[in-house]
């Protein structure tokens, strides 16, 4: 569209590296805004639908209903004084917030918004997201240690521990969504949602409606389940906010830190969940997947269609946009809500939870990927000839109502053995107390 823009109906002859050097630059200048902006309004969302459920009022002073509340915020933490405690390791205090918040600048770039719409479709840009995620973890940990404060030792601590776990579960729900796929582009896993319930790739000839997303099949389901409760102790979410714990450990690795370095770990925080949630929809949702949008972009101008029309990619552009982030908040609400209704896990129990709970499914979620694939995929050639006859509907059936058969069957007996470990955790806590008390007496 630039190329289009400033060289036919300008006519102005420009150079193709300098154009790409310009879209490149408007890109970048793009994302930087839209971090802080979504920042900005994440935390008055949050305020505004958490006070409606603990029937309060939230912020109304600042502007009409409280929107500038967020702004005002903003120029509070840059005006207040920068305290650096005197027995911290003062560069390493001030380093911390910066590694923090770099990763997940950079996560935006991979970060499809639309139809045509990504800063850079690496092929590896699942592994790159991730990968780019897991180094805020160093920074929480420099910030914890910097400090020289035992709470902030210990939140940070925390934090760690608790990233390393719940990044394998994470992890291992994708790497099932990639064995169907067969990719590790971002673009190319939302392409492959296009469908209708029914992605094209599975069922060839399926009408293309955007709403073939992995959710609707067994293996999308639980990849799902494991990779959002996983995302919620990622972002350090209720009921994972252990790092944090305000009731136990003041602000955690956060607790020497003010004015805009502490909004600088806030400003991390609510963009890894605003990517997080963003994540989700495109893995299992489609992303901006939905009725139209591939009609649109199939008139607009793109490298399978330069004689396109620009009009259209507006079109589709917006509604694609639209979808995506539709399916983000409704997510990030999702994580509100969560936060209103369940009270914070210890951290034995976060533990438990993920090794021995959410590991385990994703485990055998990857052998119902494994099966979806040989049942839908393959023939003769990888030795199944007993299968070469059959229609790719009836595969597509077969391979449905095994993997739910697996799936449930794992997750009913994995609930099961869970409940009775926690119970014989209880009883013997519970025996625990019983004795000291007795030993006071």
């Amino acid at each position: 569209m630039l190329y289009n823009l400033i060289n036919v109906v300008f006519g102005f002859n420009w150079p193709t590296w300098l154009i790409s050097l310009i879209g490149h630059a408007a890109v970048a200048a793009i994302l930087f805004a839209v971090a802080p902006f979504q920042m900005l309004f994440l935390t008055y969302y949050e305020r505004r639908a958490i006070a409606r459920m603990q029937d309060r009022v939230g912020p109304n002073r600042v502007g009409p209903e409280g929107i500038f509340q967020p702004i005002a915020d903003g120029v509070k933490m840059f005006t207040k004084e920068d305290i650096v405690p005197k027995a911290a390791d003062r560069w390493v205090h001030l380093i911390a917030p910066c590694v923090v918040v770099a990763p997940t600048m950079f996560m935006f770039a991979v970060v499809p918004w639309g139809p045509g719409m990504v800063p850079v479709d690496l092929n590896v840009g699942l592994l790159f997201f991730f990968a780019i995620s897991s180094i805020s973890a160093v920074g929480l940990m420099m910030a914890g240690w910097a400090s020289n404060n035992k709470f902030a030792l210990l939140g940070a601590m925390r934090s760690v521990a608790q990233m390393v776990s719940y990044e394998i579960p994470a992890i291992l729900s994708l790497l099932a969504i990639v064995m169907i796929t067969g990719t590790l582009s971002i673009v190319s896993i939302i392409d492959a949602q296009a469908g209708l319930f029914i992605n094209s790739v599975d069922l060839p000839g399926v009408p293309d409606w955007g709403l073939g997303w992995f959710i609707f099949t067994p293996v999308g389901f639980l990849a799902f389940f494991c990779f959002f409760i996983a995302a919620l102790a990622e972002g350090e979410r209720t009921p994972f906010d252990i790092p944090e714990a305000d009731s136990e450990i003041v602000a955690g690795y956060m607790t020497e830190y003010s004015g805009m370095k502490f909004g600088l770990f806030y400003l991390a925080q609510y963009v890894l969940n605003f990517l997080l949630c963003g994540m989700t929809a495109i893995i299992f949702f489609g992303g901006w997947q939905g009725p139209g949008v591939n009609w649109l972009y199939s008139q607009a101008i793109s490298p399978a269609n330069p004689e396109g029309m620009w009009l259209f990619n507006v079109l589709a552009g917006v509604l694609g946009v639209f979808y995506f982030l539709a399916k983000t908040y409704f997510f990030f609400f999702v994580m509100i809500w969560i936060r209103g209704a369940y009270p914070r896990l210890r951290v034995d129990q976060l533990m438990d939870f993920g090794w021995k709970f959410l590991i385990p499914l994703t485990l055998v979620n990857m052998l119902s990927a494994a099966i979806w694939v040989g049942l839908t995929r393959w023939g003769a050639a990888e030795g199944l000839a007993f299968i070469e006859g059959w229609s790719a509907g009836v595969r597509w059936g077969v391979a449905f109502a095994l993997t739910l058969i697996i799936n449930l069957a794992t997750y009913i007996m994995m609930a099961r053995i869970y409940a009775a470990s926690q119970a014989a955790r209880s009883r013997l806590e519970l025996e625990e107390l019983r004795d000291l008390a007795a030993m006071s007496r």
